[in-house]
């Protein structure tokens, strides 16, 4: 993923009226990196000297996000420091820069914003930055306070014969203002700890736990913000843990895994779902010690999920597993459930197991970082659940505006929430796909040969929504749905993003012989999730070849559409 840069100012006559990404890039000799274009900022307020910048430049570093002190924003932009502003030119104008600032980084995401010690006192700064941004006010007793800015002559507010008086006198007087942020205390604790309590505090304040039942017990799936940078407390159990990922995520939020842990890093890609791959994780785990007593932690996409989940089930006869999903596709659909597998020559997921998870933790800012073309494949899958058992979920779709980059984090967490308690209820009604759970394969039939015939050159989600046309032209065809509802399905799926023509170079005679090896069939019949209305599914063995094979035709792009 391709990650735009913005830059911080020179002066501030060249940038009044400019966005950041516009200006020039020094400030105290950092470049700021936009990493997360759709995360909220997270503003920390709070008196002076309670810690905000110096908490704020590690919560940054934690998070992989970048840092902004207004205040020296502000320095850089009109080239005076902050006391001489407010010597040379006074107090209001100081506030008036001042709210520019607060105005300007307020249409940006995904920073961590120190802020100077009443910017956030003032109702339309706080209004613009909590537009896109998480408010934590930080606050410290006053005689600590007093110690830590002793010897400090650039704040012009001290700057009296008394400064403990005038701590004190500033504190009683921003306390109702201050009070009306979410507070944490600095006093007695490490930077460290603090940025510990704000990222709890970040992930907690919104979280959202979808409990899920199976015969042999229970488990959360967890969906919010910022918890991967809690791994070791969510999900290690008080137990040692190995971590399975791939190289791309890796890369990206391996940093997230606790000191000393091993990290199993695969080759990405559906091509390395194999035995082969298995048996390069045993060999990691037996080399790293990893007993019977260890967590195995799934750190990716659906394919990682798949692999780590049948080595959990397998590896000394079946340890803890716990699924952290980084795709959309994996949050709504392939972490949940239990099911675990990998490929073989002759087919997808031909063996497998069912290895339930000990927690999921759906961490939606992992998203910002999935290319759009990955964030639509997800989207083929909530489709699904919405001509499942979710009709108000289809509606929505078909009318959502997708954007050039990623939904913003409210409205991604109530689609995923959603989409998984479809898949939720579902398997909880058949923990083993003895009868129900099959409508959750609706349009995979297709799609499992889609995917095979191409050399898995197609990503699932697009060979999913590819699927779910055919699975209603077939319908369709039958007679069991309108004749009208292929295209409505079509359209949405389109409107995403999402192909919905299977290519013209995969042959519909091999992409019937790869139906034919599915592990779905049923005394070597086919079986088929087919559609009746939104949210009115079944499932079927009763489906002549022949009906297959033109509706494989009819879904072909034309060669000169190519």
């Amino acid at each position: 993923m391709v990650l735009p840069v913005f830059h911080l100012v020179r002066r501030w006559t060249e940038s009044k009226s400019s966005r950041l990404g516009r200006i020039c890039d020094e400030l105290s000799g950092f470049v700021v990196i936009m990493r997360g274009m759709n995360l909220p900022n997270i503003v920390l307020t709070g008196f002076m000297g309670t810690g905000k910048t110096t908490v704020g430049r590690l919560l940054a570093e934690r998070l992989g996000l970048k840092f902004v002190d207004t205040d020296l924003l502000i320095e850089a932009r009109d080239g005076r420091s902050v006391s001489n502003i407010f010597r040379e030119a006074g107090e209001e104008v100081f506030r008036r820069l001042e709210a520019a600032v607060a105005q300007e980084l307020a249409e940006e995401h995904g920073l961590v914003i120190a802020t100077g010690g009443r910017l956030m006192l003032d109702s339309q700064n706080a209004l613009a930055l909590q537009k896109n941004g998480r408010v934590v006010c930080l606050v410290a007793e006053p005689e600590e306070i007093v110690r830590r800015l002793a010897g400090d002559t650039q704040r012009p507010l001290l700057n009296v014969s008394d400064p403990k008086k005038q701590v004190n006198q500033l504190l009683q007087a921003r306390a109702a203002r201050y009070g009306r942020f979410p507070q944490i205390t600095t006093s007695g604790k490490s930077p460290e700890t603090v940025a510990d309590e704000i990222i709890r505090y970040l992930g907690e304040s919104n979280l959202i736990r979808l409990p899920v039942t199976h015969p042999q017990g229970s488990y959360d799936v967890l969906v919010g913000e910022w918890l991967l940078p809690r791994l070791a407390e969510l999900a290690g159990g008080g137990k040692p843990m190995a971590v399975v990922t791939d190289e791309n995520v890796g890369a990206e939020y391996g940093r997230f895994c606790p000191p000393n842990t091993p990290l199993i890093t695969i080759p990405a890609g559906e091509q390395h779902k194999n035995l082969e791959t298995v048996r390069t994780i045993y060999n990691a785990l037996i080399e790293a010690g990893i007993d019977r007593n260890s967590t195995i932690v799934a750190l990716g996409g659906g394919v990682v999920g798949d692999i780590a989940g049948f080595v959990a089930a397998t590896y000394l006869r079946g340890v803890r597993f716990v699924q952290c999903p980084t795709t959309l596709l994996a949050m709504v659909d392939a972490s949940v459930g239990g099911k675990t597998g990998v490929d073989l020559p002759q087919g997808k997921n031909l063996v497998g197991a069912f290895k339930q998870p000990a927690i999921v933790i759906a961490d939606l800012t992992t998203l910002v970082t999935l290319p759009l073309a990955e964030f639509r494949a997800g989207l083929a899958e909530v489709v699904k659940h919405g001509l499942i058992a979710a009709p108000s979920l289809f509606f929505r779709l078909e009318n959502i505006d997708l954007p050039e980059n990623l939904p913003l984090i409210p409205d991604l967490q109530s689609l995923v929430v959603r989409a998984i308690t479809v898949k939720r209820n579902v398997v909880q009604a058949d923990p083993f796909e003895t009868g129900r759970r099959a409508v959750l394969n609706l349009g995979h039939t297709f799609a499992h040969a889609i995917e095979q015939v191409s050399g898995y050159t197609i990503r699932h989600g697009e060979a999913v929504a590819m699927g779910l046309v055919a699975a209603a032209a077939l319908s369709a065809k039958l007679g069991f749905c309108s004749a009208t509802l292929p295209g409505r399905i079509m359209a949405v799926l389109a409107r995403l993003g999402l192909p919905v023509r299977i290519p013209a170079d995969l042959s519909p005679k091999a992409l019937l012989a790869a139906m034919n090896t599915d592990k779905k069939r049923v005394r070597g019949q086919m079986r088929f999730v087919l559609v009746r209305d939104v949210g009115d599914v079944f499932v079927t063995g009763d489906v002549p070849e022949t009906a297959v094979l033109q509706v494989l035709h009819q879904q072909q792009i034309a060669r000169d559409e190519n």
